[in-house]
């Protein structure tokens, strides 16, 4: 495949990567007038991984992308967010999330299984005529001029572009080419997930509420997904396995001994599922730069967090309105655009990175540390959880 010469008027800028990153970076152009060509690895636009929460500022994102109303449909809109203690049961902490939450922060919180969003994006890419969608395109590597990129394809294939955004993951071949700055920092958490009939769910995930439950050396978070239809469930817990992928097979006897001191109503949500599912848990430190020349990183690509404060997809969202801003400033040359791009996201990202690793710390804690965690939730109750959560829900 290969797309027009890198000197024509309608050159389109190179997106590698069709997840959520790559589809939300092609909006956000699109909408500035500027041509773009997705190129997915995948021989399908399909999503793995667990369901998402989506807080206000990717709520307001999704909308500033075009994308909300697709999104909508497939979410559902929890009550409250309960922080339980793993070993009694007891609830540390509720935060309401009804009309009071929105009002405050602007956009309301949902959540969503990672591919209906992708769907909801996809939809709306193929609704909008200056973005081109394609797949089983896996990149292999890029060259760059003056003029523009030219990427090349596994297949053989190359495709010629005004510039290329790396939207390839925590392990993207645009980084590693871009920075040759290594792999991903494994945290030392083993993450598994599952979904299973919200008609079969014990009687502790029923309602309509996301659930953090936390225990020694381990943690838990459920809530209803695919418009109430499926509860997702993803555990943490500490181990050293440090295989590539989102989709091992998980085992669910290493699960529950991983859980042993697990309350009844958590145990009931962990035997639950039939089917398991893991990965390593990963981020990257924070790059000096991600941005040079012709080509920028986004989402993963560029700052992958571990997934404690639920805002992975919201940061690839908010990066793809970034990126857009920038590109469509008056005159803004695509290099130019990439560099206030990247200058304008780096505090943030970075700060995000450190919360999250600080969160799954706190999130494991035994013995007496244990102890005064959970007074401290108790403490700071609903509200004051809230207010620790502004600079992350006030976006932009």
């Amino acid at each position: 495949m290969t797309t027009a010469p890198k000197g024509s008027s309608d050159t389109p800028v190179l997106v590698a990567g069709g997840g959520i990153a790559g589809l939300a970076a092609a909006l956000a152009l699109a909408r500035r007038d500027r041509p773009v060509h997705v190129f997915e690895a995948a021989p399908a636009f399909e999503e793995v991984g667990a369901g998402l929460q989506l807080g206000p500022n990717a709520v307001r994102a999704l909308d500033r992308l075009g994308a909300l109303d697709r999104v909508l449909p497939a979410t559902v809109a929890p009550e409250a967010i309960l922080i339980r203690d793993g070993r009694n049961g007891q609830i540390l902490a509720r935060i309401p999330l009804g009309p009071e939450f929105e009002a405050r922060f602007g956009a309301p919180y949902r959540v969503v299984h990672r591919a209906d969003l992708l769907h909801g994006l996809v939809e709306t890419c193929r609704a909008v005529p200056e973005i081109a969608l394609s797949t089983g395109t896996a990149l292999d590597r890029f060259d760059e001029d003056a003029a523009g990129v030219t990427a090349s394809f596994a297949d053989g294939s190359t495709a010629a572009g005004r510039a290329l955004v790396g939207a390839d993951g925590i392990r993207s071949a645009v980084r590693r080419q871009l920075l040759d700055d290594g792999g991903p920092d494994f945290s030392g958490h083993i993450l598994y997930r599952a979904l299973a009939p919200m008609k079969d769910a014990p009687e502790a995930a029923s309602g309509t509420v996301v659930t953090l439950w936390l225990g020694p050396g381990g943690h838990v978070v459920h809530y209803p997904v695919s418009a109430g239809r499926k509860l997702n469930i993803v555990a943490a817990f500490d181990g050293n396995w440090h295989e590539s992928g989102w989709s091992a097979p998980g085992s669910p006897r290493a699960l529950l001994e991983a859980f042993r001191w697990a309350h009844a109503d958590l145990r009931a949500v962990l035997e639950a599922p039939r089917r398991w599912l893991k990965w390593a848990g990963a981020d990257r430190a924070p790059a000096e730069r991600w941005s040079r020349g012709r080509v920028t990183l986004i989402g993963d690509a560029a700052h992958a967090v571990l997934p404690y404060l639920a805002q992975g997809a919201a940061m690839a969202l908010e990066d793809a309105v970034v990126l857009g801003e920038a590109a469509g400033e008056a005159g803004a040359d695509l290099p130019d655009a990439f560099a206030a791009y990247e200058a304008a996201r780096h505090a943030r990202t970075a700060k995000l990175r450190s919360e999250s690793r600080r969160h799954g710390r706190a999130y494991h804690l035994s013995g007496p540390l244990r102890i005064a965690r959970d007074l401290v939730v108790r403490r700071m109750g609903g509200a004051r959880g809230l207010d620790r959560m502004t600079w992350l829900y006030r976006w932009p």
